[in-house]
């Protein structure tokens, strides 16, 4: 009896943490989404994502980015 509702609060616990931890994760990630589609309406560019854009194009983004640190 002892073993199962051991493991049973053991498993809880790791479904707990591991979806906490999965929002962490995503909520930056949907921040700075949000600030690129920023980026993209401000110099009236069609979206794609940041990875297939070309070099310079990803380097001017980071410059924009490093000028506005409190979009974050």
């Amino acid at each position: 009896m002892l073993p199962r509702k051991f493991f049973l609060c053991l498993f809880a616990a790791l479904l707990a943490i591991s979806a906490s931890t999965i929002g962490c994760q995503s909520q930056p990630q949907t921040d700075e989404t949000v600030i690129y589609k920023q980026w993209e309406g401000e110099t009236h560019r069609d979206h794609k994502d940041l990875a297939q854009r070309p070099p310079e194009e990803q380097k001017e983004y980071h410059d924009w980015r490093q000028q506005h640190p409190d979009r974050h």
